[in-house]
């Protein structure tokens, strides 16, 4: 199993964000989490990359503690794209995409060719390599978060991290790069877990579903059987229909206004 959540909690101060959480990630798996604001989804994701600790249970990868990693040994397992991503200092963008292969490096290499190839690959799939001498403190919100999410796949590891990846992007590129992810999972057997917002994207990309509210899990299951009316009124309180859509072959809401 690449992920075991044993009832795990985190507060923030007095607030319990993450509470009592336990669930079970398998390989090769499209993951999406859903939930309304507040409800712990970006702090569950920064559980699952260890850039925080849980207060209370344990958290396992690959039927070993999380937190017996280290920062390197676990940066060859997991590549996060965050929601936001700021840095001031002018690197181009050639040179934030090579910081996934750092993990994959000798201390002071230069990059090797398969480095490099590795590089030219991820720019192209995210169709960068235009902007490849530009500087990251020159680009626009969507053209950052491309950058940032060729940097996670030139890390080239089985678990990939997105919170709301295509939050800045639009349309065309969201869908580019949702299939990127899922192309990984499906020919590589990779492991996607991605907070989204957008439930009719997450329905057409993600196997299953885990929806979260007030810090705990809702519902979870494959797509197909979770994602119904009564889990949307229940987690988010609005009426919807759910339905199989022929063109996208995939469940598909509309909501009632």
């Amino acid at each position: 199993m690449p992920f075991e959540l044993n009832h795990i909690s985190f507060h923030y101060a007095a607030r319990k964000v993450i509470d009592d959480v336990s669930l079970v990630l398998e390989p090769g798996k499209f993951y999406g989490i859903i939930g309304p604001n507040g409800s712990g989804k970006t702090t569950m994701l920064d559980l699952l990359a260890r850039h925080r600790l849980p207060d209370h249970g344990n958290i396992f990868y690959l039927g070993s503690p999380l937190a017996s990693f280290s920062k390197k040994a676990l940066s060859r397992k997991i590549a996060l794209v965050p929601q936001n991503f700021y840095i001031n200092f002018p690197f181009s963008v050639k040179e934030i995409v090579m910081m996934g292969r750092y993990p994959h490096m000798p201390r002071f290499a230069a990059p090797s060719s398969d480095d490099l190839d590795i590089l030219q690959e991820v720019m192209q799939l995210t169709e960068i390599t235009e902007f490849a001498e530009r500087y990251i403190t020159e680009l626009s919100g969507g053209e950052r978060q491309r950058v940032v999410f060729a940097r996670a796949l030139a890390q080239d590891t089985p678990v990939l991290i997105l919170d709301e990846a295509t939050s800045n992007l639009d349309i065309n590129f969201s869908i580019n790069l949702l299939n990127i992810a899922a192309q990984r999972v499906k020919t590589k057997e990779n492991t996607v877990v991605a907070v989204m917002q957008d439930i009719n994207l997450a329905a057409g990309y993600c196997d299953y579903l885990i929806f979260m509210s007030a810090g705990k899990i809702a519902a979870h299951g494959a797509t197909r059987t979770v994602l119904t009316p009564e889990t949307l009124r229940t987690v988010f309180n609005i009426e919807a229909r759910v339905y199989h859509e022929s063109y996208s072959q995939s469940l598909q809401v509309v909501f009632k206004k």
